[in-house]
C-alpha cells in the first residue's frame, strides 16, 4: 500500500469526521491498497460480491474470495478471505461474501461507504453508514510519486506501440493481423498479460473516430488511426498516433500537421490554475481558426487507475488544474466515411508548466 496514498485517505478520514471507509469501487480498491483487480475476463463467477477494502487510521483490510490468493504481505495489508470456488455445492459464495462483510464492519460506528458497487441487499446492514460515493475519484485526481513513476512505465509501452507499428502497418495487411502483432510485441515486452483498450482502424473508418480492429486490409495512401491504451499493474497508459500505409495521401499531408499543432497548443495551455473547461474551448477555437470542424470529442482526460479520470478536459469541467495530475490531451479532425486524424500526449502539470510524458512525436521509429 502506498504510504503516500493511505496518509492522503487517513487525512481525508479526519476531514470526514469517520473513522474507516469501505471502499468497494474496483478502481479505489486498487488505488488504496495496490491490490490489482482482474478485469481481463471479466467478474469472477466464484465470487458472492466486490472485492472491498476497509481502510482505517492504522491498517487496511481485504476482503476477498479464497479462490484468489492476494500477496497481502507485499501489499501491507490485513486480509478477509471467504468460501468461493469447491468442486461440489456445499458452499454459498454470495452467503460467505455477505458474512464476511458483517463480520469486517462489525462494531465499525463511524463508516463511510461507497454504496454504488454494492448488491443491494446490503443497504439495510450498512444503513448507518455515511455515503462517499464519488470522494474517492477527487481524492485520486493529484498523482502520488509513486503512482507517476508507475504511470511513465505503462506510458513507454505506449511509445513502444507507436515506435513499432510503422513496419507492422503495410498494404494488404489487415487490422486484426497488426493488432495481433502489435499486442504480441507489446505483451512480450511487458513480460505479462496486458488488458489492452485500442481504437485501431484504418482507412474511411478513421473519419469515424475509432472502434476496435476488424479483417478490413488497408490500402496504400491510407492509414492507420492506433488509440493504444494498455494497464501495466494497477495503471492506464493512452497514446494516439497515426500510421500511413506506404506513401500517404495528399489528406495526410494536410490532416496531420494541423492535429499535431492542436495538440502542441493544448499543452501550451497546461499549467497551475489553468481551468479545464477553458483549455477544450481554446483548443477547440484554434481548430476552427484554420477553417475546420472541431472533433466530436473530448480535449483530454486524466489517468491513472483508470483509463479515463478526471480532470475532464471538457466544456463546462471548470476544475483548476493542479501540480502533478497527468492527463491526456488528444485533439483531431474528422470527416466521417472519408479519414480522420487524432494525435495524443499525456503530461504531468509541473510546477512551471507541462512535462511532456509520451515521446512517440519526438523520436525516431525502430
Amino acid at each position: 500500500m502506498d504510504s503516500a496514498i493511505h496518509l492522503k485517505l487517513t487525512s481525508w478520514l479526519e476531514q470526514e469526521e469517520i473513522e474507516c471507509a469501505l471502499l468497494t469501487a474496483a478502481s479505489s480498491v486498487d488505488w488504496a491498497s495496490g491490490h490489482e483487480t482482474s478485469i481481463e475476463t471479466g467478474p469472477n463467477p466464484f465470487a458472492g460480491g466486490p472485492t472491498v477494502l476497509l481502510v482505517e487510521k492504522t491498517a487496511a483490510t481485504l476482503l476477498y474470495p479464497d479462490c484468489e490468493i492476494p500477496d497481502l504481505s507485499a501489499l501491507g495489508l490485513k486480509g478477509l478471505a471467504y468460501a468461493s470456488y469447491t468442486p461440489d455445492h456445499t458452499q454459498s459464495p454470495p452467503k460467505k461474501y455477505r458474512d464476511a462483510l458483517r463480520e469486517l464492519i462489525a462494531g465499525k460506528s463511524k463508516l463511510g461507504v461507497e454504496f454504488a458497487n454494492l448488491p443491494g441487499d446490503l443497504a439495510t446492514v450498512l444503513a448507518h453508514a455515511k455515503p462517499i460515493d464519488g470522494q474517492i475519484d477527487l481524492l485520486r485526481i493529484v498523482k502520488t510519486s509513486g503512482e507517476i513513476s508507475a504511470i511513465r512505465t505503462s506510458l513507454a509501452l505506449c511509445d513502444l506501440a507507436q515506435a513499432i507499428l510503422p513496419k507492422l502497418v503495410q498494404p494488404g495487411r489487415s487490422e486484426l493481423a497488426i493488432w495481433g502483432d502489435l499486442r504480441a510485441a507489446l505483451e512480450s515486452k511487458a513480460g505479462r498479460r496486458l488488458p489492452l483498450l485500442a481504437d485501431f482502424v484504418s482507412g474511411p473508418r478513421t473519419g469515424n473516430i475509432g472502434g476496435p480492429p476488424t479483417d478490413r486490409k488497408i490500402q496504400a495512401g491510407e492509414w492507420l488511426l492506433a488509440d493504444i491504451v494498455p494497464r501495466l499493474g494497477n495503471y492506464w497508459g493512452d497514446i494516439c498516433g497515426v500510421i500511413p500505409a506506404g506513401e500517404p495521401g495528399p489528406r495526410y499531408g494536410e490532416l496531420k500537421p494541423l492535429a499535431d499543432e492542436a495538440l502542441d497548443f493544448a499543452i501550451s495551455l497546461i499549467k497551475p490554475g489553468a481551468i479545464a473547461g477553458d483549455i477544450d474551448r481554446r483548443t477547440r477555437e484554434f481548430i476552427t481558426g484554420r477553417g475546420y470542424t472541431p472533433y466530436p470529442h473530448h480535449t483530454g482526460h486524466g489517468i491513472g487507475v483508470c483509463y479515463h479520470e478526471a480532470p475532464r478536459i471538457v466544456a463546462g469541467d471548470t476544475t483548476p488544474l493542479q501540480e502533478n495530475m497527468v492527463i491526456a490531451l488528444e485533439p483531431g479532425v474528422y470527416f466521417p466515411g472519408e479519414c480522420g486524424v487524432r494525435m495524443e500526449d499525456v503530461v504531468l502539470v509541473a510546477a512551471t508548466g507541462a512535462e511532456i510524458m509520451t515521446t512517440h512525436r519526438r523520436s525516431s521509429p525502430l
